[in-house]
C-alpha cells in the first residue's frame, strides 16, 4: 500500500525556490496584463507547426494569460492540465511562504516506493487525458 507523511523539513531549499518563481509569476502576469500579445506570439508548438498535431500543453500559454486575467474557466477550457498545474504551483507558493515566516509549518512530503510509483503513473494518466482532450474535445 503506497505511503506519503508529512515529516519536518530537511533543506529549506524547495521552499525557496517559490520565492524566485514568484517573481518570475509575478513579471508574467505584469506582461500578460500589459501585452498579451507579445505573448501570444512568441508562444509556438513544435509539434503543431511541424505534424499539425497538438502536443499535451498546447494552449498553455493561453491558459496562463486567462488565469492571469483571472478568468480561470476559461483557462481551464484552453488548457486543464496547465490551469490545474498553474493553481497547484500557487497554493505550493502560498504555504511555501507562509512557512518561512511560520516555522511550525515547515513540512515536507515523504512518500515511499508505491506512492512515488503511483504518483508517476498519476502524472502519465494525466498528460494522456490532457492530450486525448487537445486531440479530440478542443
Amino acid at each position: 500500500m503506497a505511503r506519503a507523511r508529512l515529516v519536518a523539513e530537511r533543506s529549506p531549499f524547495p521552499r525557496l525556490l517559490a520565492f524566485p518563481f514568484l517573481m518570475m509569476a509575478a513579471m508574467f502576469v505584469t506582461l500578460a496584463r500589459v501585452n498579451a500579445d507579445l505573448l501570444m506570439r512568441s508562444a509556438h508548438c513544435a509539434l503543431r507547426e511541424g505534424l499539425k498535431i497538438p502536443c499535451p500543453t498546447c494552449g498553455g500559454t493561453l491558459a496562463a494569460i486567462r488565469l492571469a486575467e483571472g478568468r480561470p474557466l476559461e483557462a481551464l477550457a484552453a488548457n486543464p492540465l496547465i490551469t490545474v498545474a498553474a493553481l497547484a504551483g500557487a497554493l505550493w507558493c502560498v504555504h511555501a511562504v507562509v512557512a518561512t515566516f511560520a516555522p511550525r509549518w515547515r513540512r515536507a512530503l515523504e512518500l515511499d516506493r508505491g506512492a512515488v510509483l503511483a504518483l508517476r503513473w498519476g502524472v502519465i494518466v494525466l498528460l494522456l487525458a490532457n492530450w486525448y482532450y487537445e486531440l479530440t474535445l478542443r
